[in-house]
Formats: structure tokens, C-alpha cells, sequence
């Protein structure tokens, strides 16, 4: 008879193994924190709390409180979450498989500018939500990994278009009929005991930095980030090791348009 002890290791393994499966990687994370941060957002007194990685619950939670909250559909919106997987997709999938897991099907390629090729994708879902935890809108989400050495860069597809949509940022034609908005941010990610210092205070205030919770030690990423929206569905291709630059991402972008 096997002991409860033994049972128990291996359940732990086995939960931990699959746990680890929903993991996105830092470019996911920085893209949701980037979707609070828009115009309207940013004039209301606003904190933002963060948890990056979080083992079998949610992969991404952005919570934030303001003193004068926007308004959707005559709801309160004062939270975005987001959770996905990046292991649905081992190999690159025919638009019949995106279209059975993810239920719609975006545009996506196998390869990208810069000799980036596909290395993995999964499935999730964005939710706008109310104080109560009431989700008023929840977007399906389809997300691609393409990889060049060390390099990654990824794409975020939401079918649909979320409220209070990001209207900052450089506008970039990306195809005759499509343009962008091109992002630049600073992020200063901080572990979950790190007291802010007074010129971390400065640095948020002046915009130098934007600042979130969720790593082991204090991390300073340069994420840039190309949005749009196509027929319906929102668009983000995302890079945060600088192995490319804006002029990069914007012909990435258009292959995917043109496709």
C-alpha cells in the first residue's frame, strides 16, 4: 500500500508541473500593466498593485483604486486581470486548432522580421471588473512567442476591444488602411516587500519609471510595445530586451496586418 506521505509528494509535483505551464512571460505581464495606463486613467489618483507570477491562480492581476472611477456600461470598472497559458501550442498551429482552443482566430504568422520564428502560444482571457469582482467584459485572448536566439518577442490577440482604450502613444502607419500605437515605457518591478523610496516617488511622479510588484528582486525593463485593432480584435506585438527597435516592430505589424 503506498503511503499518503509518497501520494502526496507526487500530487504536489504533479500540481507544480502543471502550474508552472501558466506562466507568461514578461512581455504578457508588462502588456496588461500598459492597458491601465491611458489617458483617462492616468489623470484619476490612481495605485496600482501587481502580482506577476502567482502558481495555479491568476498570471497577471493589475488592481487599481482611484478616487474618481470610469464608467462602462453604467458599471464601475476598477480592475483589469488576465490569465493565459503559453503551452497550448507546442508547434505552430493551423487556424482550425487556434479556432477550437482559443474560439476565434486571429491574424498570426510563422515567422516575423529579424528572423524571429514561432516557438510556442497558448490561450486565456482578459476581464474588466468591478468592485465586487464582477467581470463586465471578458475578452478571449490568443497569445504567439517568437524567438530569435535569447530574443522573444510576443503577440497578444483580445477578440474584442476593451473600454477605456490606450489613446496615448506615437502613431505609426502600419499597413495603407491600419495604424498603431507605438509605446515606450520604463518599468522599475519591485519584489513584494519593497518599500518605495522618496526618489522612487519622484521617478513615478515625473514618469521616469512605472512601477509594479511581482519580481525577486528590483528589475528595471525597457518594454516596447505596438497596439492596433483589426476587424473587431485588439492587437499588441511586444518586446522587453531591446533586441529590437520601433522600426522593427512596425514592419512585424504589418506582416501580421497584411497577412
Amino acid at each position: 500500500m503506498k503511503s499518503p506521505e509518497n501520494f502526496e509528494d507526487k500530487l504536489r509535483k504533479a500540481i507544480y508541473a502543471e502550474a508552472d505551464k501558466i506562466c507568461p512571460s514578461e512581455d504578457m505581464f508588462l502588456q496588461i500593466n500598459r492597458k491601465i495606463k491611458n489617458k483617462n486613467m492616468e489623470e484619476k489618483n490612481m495605485k496600482l498593485f501587481s502580482i506577476k507570477k502567482t502558481r495555479g491562480i491568476l498570471v497577471a492581476c493589475m488592481l487599481l483604486a482611484f478616487t474618481s472611477i470610469t464608467c462602462f456600461a453604467a458599471a464601475k470598472i476598477v480592475s483589469y486581470t488576465s490569465h493565459s497559458t503559453n503551452s497550448t501550442f507546442a508547434e505552430f498551429p493551423s487556424e482550425k486548432e487556434v479556432k477550437k482552443e482559443a474560439g476565434f482566430v486571429p491574424k498570426y504568422v510563422n515567422e516575423l522580421a529579424g528572423g524571429y520564428a514561432f516557438y510556442n502560444g497558448g490561450i486565456g482571457e482578459t476581464n474588466a471588473e468591478t468592485e465586487d469582482g464582477s467581470a463586465v467584459v471578458t475578452l478571449k485572448t490568443a497569445n504567439f512567442s517568437y524567438k530569435n536566439g535569447d530574443s522573444t518577442v510576443n503577440l497578444l490577440v483580445e477578440n474584442g476591444i476593451m473600454p477605456s482604450a490606450d489613446e496615448n502613444g506615437e502613431i505609426v502607419k502600419i499597413s495603407a488602411n491600419v495604424e498603431g500605437r507605438y509605446h515606450s515605457d520604463m518599468y522599475k518591478i519591485l519584489p513584494p516587500d519593497y518599500v518605495m523610496t522618496e526618489q522612487d516617488k519622484a521617478d513615478a511622479e515625473s514618469g521616469k519609471y512605472v512601477f509594479s510588484y511581482g519580481s525577486e528582486e528590483v528589475e528595471v525593463l525597457h518594454m516596447q510595445q505596438i497596439q492596433w485593432e483589426d476587424n473587431g480584435m485588439s492587437y499588441s506585438l511586444i518586446n522587453s530586451d531591446d533586441k529590437v527597435d520601433k522600426d522593427v516592430l512596425v514592419k512585424m505589424a504589418g506582416e501580421i496586418v497584411n497577412k
